[in-house]
Order: C-alpha cells, then sequence, then structure tokens
C-alpha cells in the first residue's frame, strides 16, 4: 500500500501543510516547521512564503473520515496493553 500526501485537518496552524508532512514522512512536526522557517530565512523569506503558498494550494486537503494506515509503525499511544495476571 502506497502513502499519499494530504494537507492535515487536525494538525495544522495555517494551512495544515507541515501537519501533512508529519503524516507523510512520520516526523515531528515540530521539526518540520523548524526547517520550515530556517529554510524560508535562508533563501530570503519570499522563497519560503510562495512555495508554502504553492502547497497549500496544491495539496489536496485530507479527505473527511481518512485515517493513515498505523499497522507498519504503531504509535506507542495506541498500544493495547492486556492484563496477564488477572
Amino acid at each position: 500500500m502506497y502513502k499519499k500526501l494530504y494537507k492535515s485537518r487536525t494538525i495544522k496552524t495555517i494551512a495544515g501543510v507541515c501537519g501533512g508532512l508529519e503524516e507523510y514522512f512520520n516526523i515531528d512536526v515540530t521539526i518540520i516547521r523548524l526547517i520550515w522557517v530556517a529554510l524560508t530565512i535562508a533563501t530570503g523569506i519570499f522563497p519560503g512564503i510562495f512555495a508554502y503558498v504553492a502547497a497549500a494550494l496544491i495539496i489536496p486537503d485530507e479527505p473527511v473520515g481518512y485515517s493513515k494506515d498505523c499497522s507498519s509503525d504503531p504509535s506507542p499511544e495506541y498500544k493495547v496493553h492486556k492484563d496477564e495476571d488477572k
């Protein structure tokens, strides 16, 4: 099964682009935002802002009811622990 890049509906500050990249690459959204800001400042502000606006217009919105496949890399928060002593 292949992954598809969407703008996130849940992890968003402006348009959900960094949240979508977080879900696609499975990297913390704070790291992605820091990299984006550093690249924006390093390239003279305008190219980074232009790239963000372009990504916000090009990347499709996450479909309603869409859940990413967590079976390949389950998050520790979602693990179920059974009490085997009882």
